[in-house]
């Protein structure tokens, strides 16, 4: 039991890589996203995260487990409460990567390990995006404050080799400038906020001369407020 260092002195590593398919599964679980993510801002009891999280902590034990098992989790300290023994879990590091060898087509389990990668980013979106609208956190009326809209949307076009590559360097810049912003804690009222992006190479036409659909056939429009690449 790591109880040693305690709340005050715990500093999770700057980057936990996973290394193998079964804690990739482990942590792409939407619930257990949800409870890494609780554990961002500061350690929590299991009692504290299933009050943010709106549920039971019976409900949670379980994924704790599994959780602290592969490594994504540990105990900051521990203490008695009515003669129970209350642990206080932390993160083990600020961001979690994948090893791209996983994700290989030459792997066995490749395959798996793509689709676990995505689902644990899509449906963590998916979902944020359906409960922020049922609570009122995001605005879908057209004339809502900007801070308050849901921009989503989808596009497709050519680049160059040099064009993709600067696109990639400034997306790239853009995620790391907002992920220092989330960082900080200055502002009092300051609101949480979540950032999902893809950006690939798409399979070439199939035959010579082919051209791919006008962007408005590729976008995803939305009644939510959408913006194109473009705009």
């Amino acid at each position: 039991m790591d109880d040693s260092a305690g709340v005050g002195t715990y500093h999770p590593a700057d980057d936990f890589t996973i290394t193998t398919l079964e804690a990739l599964k482990v942590f792409s679980d939407p619930l257990r996203q949800q409870i890494i993510e609780a554990l961002l801002d500061s350690p929590r009891t299991v009692k504290q995260i299933a009050s943010e999280l709106e549920l039971v902590p019976t409900k949670l034990y379980y994924h704790i487990n599994l959780l602290e098992e592969h490594g994504f989790i540990r105990v900051i300290d521990t203490r008695i409460v009515s003669g129970i023994i209350e642990k206080r879990y932390g993160v083990s590091a600020r961001t979690f990567t994948i090893d791209r060898t996983l994700l290989s087509p030459g792997q066995k389990t490749g395959d798996q390990a793509l689709d676990a990668a995505l689902a644990s980013t899509i449906e963590r979106s998916r979902a944020e995006i359906r409960k922020s609208i049922q609570q009122g956190i995001i605005d879908t009326s057209q004339d809502a404050p900007l801070h308050r809209k849901l921009i989503i949307g989808r596009g497709r076009s050519r680049l160059s080799k040099q064009q993709a590559e600067e696109f990639f360097n400034r997306l790239r810049a853009l995620m790391n400038e907002f992920e220092i912003e989330m960082r900080d804690d200055e502002h009092a009222d300051a609101q949480a906020y979540a950032f999902m992006f893809a950006f690939y190479p798409l399979s070439r036409p199939a035959a010579t001369g082919d051209t791919p659909p006008p962007l408005d056939d590729e976008q995803d429009e939305s009644a939510l407020s959408t913006k194109r690449p473009h705009d």
